[in-house]
């Protein structure tokens, strides 16, 4: 089993800071008016259904999900900091600090299974997928968002003026020597430097193959686009995901 204890140690010391964020639209705006609408938009019926959310963080979509009328709504998280705001922010639901990986749940115990960007954080997926696909209840759905592979494969170039992300290829027309900016193919980690947290890079071809193995069947692909309420908060993020996506959602079903 793989942990990403950086990260896991990141969320610990800045949970408060954390929840201040996610919980401001106008400054979480990628979830606010991008991935959040495109996830809750992908949900299926959950009225007297047993949810779980993987990777809860503080609580806010197992509220809603809550709220969406879910008989119980459960969420984990690796992080005991994150488990304590959201334990405490919404008693209506449950949580426990527990390691998607190793998932202390009976089999077929849930009707339905979430997670928000949070499985890009652990290198392989297997363990995750097989995991929820052993406590998932046929004929059910597990819905999971992660950064997307296009935008994962970008590098960043840095000039005194500008940092530009690319994924391109360029050849000189007179000595024909080639440029390569970025890396699609290549499994490889990821260090952010806005929020100092690993994640972890995939092409669609290794996401799908852990997915197959895993017994769950791709019943959709979600690529989102920022809704329009974005602009009022800033045109030129809603400008860039517009063209360019930084997240993907894929919607699984568990076969009879």
């Amino acid at each position: 089993m793989v942990r990403n204890t950086e990260s896991i140690d990141w969320y610990n010391n800045n949970s408060t800071i954390y929840k201040a964020h996610v919980r401001n639209p106008n400054e979480s705006i990628y979830h606010a008016y991008y991935e959040k609408p495109a996830m809750y938009e992908a949900l299926p019926d959950l009225n007297n259904k047993k949810v779980l959310s993987l990777g809860c963080g503080t609580g806010e979509d197992s509220h809603y999900l809550k709220n969406r009328g879910a008989s119980e709504s459960v969420g984990i998280d690796a992080s005991k900091e994150m488990i304590k705001i959201a334990s405490d922010s919404y008693p209506e639901c449950s949580f426990e600090l527990m390691n998607m990986q190793n998932i202390k749940f009976g089999n077929e115990s849930f009707d339905f299974i979430y997670s928000s960007l949070a499985i890009h954080y652990i290198e392989y997926w297997d363990n995750v997928l097989s995991e929820a696909f052993r406590i998932l209840k046929p004929n059910e759905y597990f819905l999971f968002s992660c950064e997307h592979p296009i935008y994962t494969a970008m590098d960043s170039l840095e000039t005194k003026k500008t940092i530009t992300k690319e994924l391109s290829y360029s050849r000189d027309k007179m000595t024909k020597d080639f440029t390569v900016v970025g890396n699609y193919v290549e499994h490889r980690k990821l260090i952010k430097a806005e929020w100092p947290v690993t994640t972890w890079h995939k092409s669609i071809g290794e996401i799908s193959r852990e997915i197959k193995n895993s017994g769950f069947i791709i019943s959709e692909i979600i690529e989102p686009k920022p809704k329009s309420e974005m602009k009022k908060v800033s045109e030129r993020t809603f400008s860039h995901l517009s063209k360019i996506p930084s997240f993907i959602i894929f919607k699984l079903y568990k076969p009879l």
